[in-house]
Protein backbone atom coordinates (compact mmCIF):
# COMPACT_ATOMS: atom_id res chain seq x y z
CA UNK A 1 0.00 0.00 0.00
CA UNK A 2 0.92 3.45 -0.78
CA UNK A 3 2.20 5.61 1.76
CA UNK A 4 -0.56 8.81 2.32
CA UNK A 5 1.59 12.18 1.28
CA UNK A 6 0.76 14.56 4.28
CA UNK A 7 -0.82 17.32 3.09
CA UNK A 8 1.32 20.40 3.98
CA UNK A 9 -0.28 22.74 6.52
CA UNK A 10 0.09 26.78 5.44
CA UNK A 11 -1.48 28.08 9.11
CA UNK A 12 0.33 30.55 10.69
CA UNK A 13 0.44 30.91 14.37
CA UNK A 14 2.74 33.66 14.81
CA UNK A 15 2.90 34.26 19.20
CA UNK A 16 4.53 37.28 20.91
CA UNK A 17 4.46 34.80 24.16
CA UNK A 18 6.96 32.66 22.14
CA UNK A 19 8.89 35.51 21.20
CA UNK A 20 9.61 37.05 24.28
CA UNK A 21 10.38 34.41 25.94
CA UNK A 22 12.77 32.86 22.91
CA UNK A 23 14.10 36.45 22.88
CA UNK A 24 16.86 36.12 25.89
CA UNK A 25 17.64 32.32 25.10
CA UNK A 26 18.71 33.83 21.50
CA UNK A 27 20.72 36.97 23.19
CA UNK A 28 22.61 34.21 25.17
CA UNK A 29 23.12 32.25 22.34
CA UNK A 30 24.44 35.24 20.29
CA UNK A 31 26.58 36.34 23.24
CA UNK A 32 28.33 32.77 24.02
CA UNK A 33 28.11 30.60 21.00
CA UNK A 34 27.83 33.23 17.89
CA UNK A 35 28.67 36.52 19.12
CA UNK A 36 26.17 39.04 17.35
CA UNK A 37 26.96 42.33 15.54
CA UNK A 38 23.92 44.06 14.62
CA UNK A 39 24.50 46.78 12.09
CA UNK A 40 21.82 49.04 10.77
CA UNK A 41 18.94 48.07 12.89
CA UNK A 42 17.51 51.62 12.89
CA UNK A 43 16.62 50.86 9.38
CA UNK A 44 13.68 48.49 10.18
CA UNK A 45 10.59 50.20 10.67
CA UNK A 46 9.50 50.64 14.36
CA UNK A 47 5.77 49.45 12.91
CA UNK A 48 4.18 48.50 9.37
CA UNK A 49 4.58 45.87 6.68
CA UNK A 50 7.51 45.84 4.85
CA UNK A 51 9.83 42.59 2.95
CA UNK A 52 12.95 41.86 4.41
CA UNK A 53 15.45 40.02 2.28
CA UNK A 54 18.44 38.97 2.82
CA UNK A 55 21.34 36.26 1.66
CA UNK A 56 21.48 33.16 2.97
CA UNK A 57 24.08 31.20 4.31
CA UNK A 58 22.93 28.84 7.25
CA UNK A 59 19.67 27.46 9.28
CA UNK A 60 20.17 30.17 11.65
CA UNK A 61 19.67 33.06 9.60
CA UNK A 62 15.72 33.36 9.69
CA UNK A 63 16.59 33.95 13.71
CA UNK A 64 19.56 35.85 13.20
CA UNK A 65 17.38 38.53 10.98
CA UNK A 66 14.75 38.39 13.13
CA UNK A 67 16.52 39.25 16.29
CA UNK A 68 18.69 42.04 14.67
CA UNK A 69 15.73 43.53 13.59
CA UNK A 70 14.25 44.09 16.56
CA UNK A 71 10.59 42.41 15.67
CA UNK A 72 8.82 39.44 14.73
CA UNK A 73 10.13 38.70 11.42
CA UNK A 74 7.39 36.20 9.72
CA UNK A 75 9.84 33.70 7.19
CA UNK A 76 8.69 32.21 4.47
CA UNK A 77 10.55 28.94 4.50
CA UNK A 78 11.29 25.72 3.03
CA UNK A 79 8.74 23.17 3.58
CA UNK A 80 11.22 20.35 4.98
CA UNK A 81 12.07 22.49 7.47
CA UNK A 82 8.08 22.17 8.79
CA UNK A 83 8.58 18.18 9.13
CA UNK A 84 11.81 18.50 11.67
CA UNK A 85 10.69 17.93 15.07
CA UNK A 86 10.30 21.45 17.06
CA UNK A 87 11.84 23.20 14.09
CA UNK A 88 8.51 23.41 12.43
CA UNK A 89 6.78 24.57 15.62
CA UNK A 90 9.70 27.19 16.14
CA UNK A 91 9.32 28.62 13.11
CA UNK A 92 5.29 28.78 12.82
CA UNK A 93 5.23 30.38 16.52
CA UNK A 94 7.92 33.10 15.35
CA UNK A 95 4.72 33.63 12.10
CA UNK A 96 6.82 31.43 9.53
CA UNK A 97 4.80 29.27 6.92
CA UNK A 98 6.29 27.08 3.71
CA UNK A 99 6.79 26.88 0.74
CA UNK A 100 7.10 24.22 -1.97
CA UNK A 101 9.91 25.09 -3.63
CA UNK A 102 9.30 22.83 -6.76
CA UNK A 103 6.80 24.78 -8.20
CA UNK A 104 5.04 27.98 -8.44
CA UNK A 105 3.71 28.12 -4.92
CA UNK A 106 0.35 30.11 -5.04
CA UNK A 107 -1.10 29.45 -1.75
CA UNK A 108 2.13 30.41 0.12
CA UNK A 109 2.03 33.16 -1.99
CA UNK A 110 -1.56 34.56 -0.70
CA UNK A 111 -0.23 34.11 3.01
CA UNK A 112 3.17 36.18 2.07
CA UNK A 113 0.41 38.43 0.90
CA UNK A 114 -1.53 38.58 4.56
CA UNK A 115 1.64 38.81 6.33
CA UNK A 116 1.84 42.20 4.50
CA UNK A 117 -1.73 43.52 4.37
CA UNK A 118 -1.58 42.83 8.41
CA UNK A 119 1.17 45.09 8.69
CA UNK A 120 3.91 42.81 9.54
CA UNK A 121 7.66 42.51 8.12
CA UNK A 122 7.65 39.32 5.84
CA UNK A 123 11.27 37.43 5.56
CA UNK A 124 12.50 36.64 2.60
CA UNK A 125 15.56 34.79 1.27
CA UNK A 126 15.48 35.36 -3.18
CA UNK A 127 17.85 32.75 -3.52
CA UNK A 128 15.84 30.18 -2.62
CA UNK A 129 18.37 28.13 -0.79
CA UNK A 130 21.73 28.67 1.25
CA UNK A 131 24.39 29.63 -0.99
CA UNK A 132 27.60 28.01 -0.57
CA UNK A 133 29.55 30.61 -1.36
CA UNK A 134 29.89 34.40 -0.72
CA UNK A 135 28.37 35.23 -4.21
CA UNK A 136 24.81 35.21 -4.52
CA UNK A 137 22.65 32.79 -6.83
CA UNK A 138 19.91 33.72 -8.98
CA UNK A 139 17.55 35.49 -7.44
CA UNK A 140 13.96 34.94 -7.63
CA UNK A 141 11.44 37.66 -8.05
CA UNK A 142 8.46 36.65 -5.49
CA UNK A 143 10.05 39.29 -3.21
CA UNK A 144 9.68 41.96 -5.62
CA UNK A 145 6.86 41.13 -6.93
CA UNK A 146 5.26 40.98 -3.54
CA UNK A 147 6.34 44.68 -2.91
CA UNK A 148 5.21 45.98 -5.97
CA UNK A 149 1.84 44.28 -5.41
CA UNK A 150 1.23 45.72 -2.00
CA UNK A 151 3.08 48.94 -1.95
CA UNK A 152 5.45 48.05 0.66
CA UNK A 153 9.15 48.80 1.07
CA UNK A 154 11.86 46.39 1.15
CA UNK A 155 14.71 46.37 3.13
CA UNK A 156 18.22 44.77 2.47
CA UNK A 157 19.70 42.60 4.95
CA UNK A 158 22.83 40.52 4.89
CA UNK A 159 24.37 38.12 7.03
CA UNK A 160 27.85 37.14 7.48
CA UNK A 161 29.71 34.90 8.44
CA UNK A 162 26.59 32.73 9.65
CA UNK A 163 27.68 29.60 7.29
CA UNK A 164 30.42 28.98 10.14
CA UNK A 165 28.40 29.09 13.18
CA UNK A 166 26.11 26.06 11.56
CA UNK A 167 27.73 24.39 8.77
CA UNK A 168 25.17 21.94 6.27
CA UNK A 169 24.91 18.92 8.43
CA UNK A 170 27.34 19.84 11.19
CA UNK A 171 26.89 20.48 14.79
CA UNK A 172 27.33 24.06 15.74
CA UNK A 173 30.30 25.56 16.08
CA UNK A 174 31.59 28.61 18.33
CA UNK A 175 31.89 31.81 15.02
CA UNK A 176 31.64 35.71 15.26
CA UNK A 177 28.55 36.73 12.87
CA UNK A 178 26.75 39.55 11.77
CA UNK A 179 23.51 41.03 10.38
CA UNK A 180 23.34 44.01 8.64
CA UNK A 181 20.49 45.94 7.20
CA UNK A 182 20.05 48.86 4.92
CA UNK A 183 17.98 51.79 4.00
CA UNK A 184 14.73 50.72 3.24
CA UNK A 185 13.44 51.78 -0.75
CA UNK A 186 10.29 51.22 -2.59
CA UNK A 187 10.02 50.67 -6.35
CA UNK A 188 6.48 51.48 -7.49
CA UNK A 189 8.11 54.20 -9.27
CA UNK A 190 9.99 51.27 -11.70
CA UNK A 191 6.90 49.87 -12.44
CA UNK A 192 4.92 52.58 -13.07
CA UNK A 193 7.73 53.85 -16.25
CA UNK A 194 8.60 50.52 -17.58
CA UNK A 195 6.90 47.75 -18.42
CA UNK A 196 6.43 44.50 -15.73
CA UNK A 197 9.41 42.38 -16.99
CA UNK A 198 11.84 45.20 -17.40
CA UNK A 199 10.77 46.32 -14.03
CA UNK A 200 11.15 43.31 -12.06
CA UNK A 201 14.63 42.43 -13.40
CA UNK A 202 15.68 46.61 -12.24
CA UNK A 203 14.08 46.06 -8.94
CA UNK A 204 15.97 42.74 -8.54
CA UNK A 205 19.25 44.08 -9.49
CA UNK A 206 18.86 47.26 -7.52
CA UNK A 207 18.65 44.78 -4.74
CA UNK A 208 21.35 42.19 -5.05
CA UNK A 209 23.44 45.40 -5.22
CA UNK A 210 22.44 46.61 -2.02
CA UNK A 211 23.03 43.24 -0.15
CA UNK A 212 25.37 43.02 -1.73
CA UNK A 213 27.43 46.02 -0.58
CA UNK A 214 25.89 45.38 2.97
CA UNK A 215 27.90 42.08 2.82
CA UNK A 216 30.58 43.59 2.00
CA UNK A 217 31.31 46.22 5.27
Amino acid sequence: MAKKEKKLSYERAPSMTWYKVLRPIFTVMFRTFWPLRIVGAEYIPKEGAGVVVSNHRSMIDPFVVSYGAHRLVSFMAKEELFGVPFVGLLIRKLGGFPVDRTRKDATSMRVALSVLKGGELLGMFPEGTRSATDEMQEMRTGAVRLAAKTGVPIIPAAVVNTQNALPPGKLIRIARIEVHFGPAFEIAELYEKHEKGEATQMALEMLRERIAALHGH
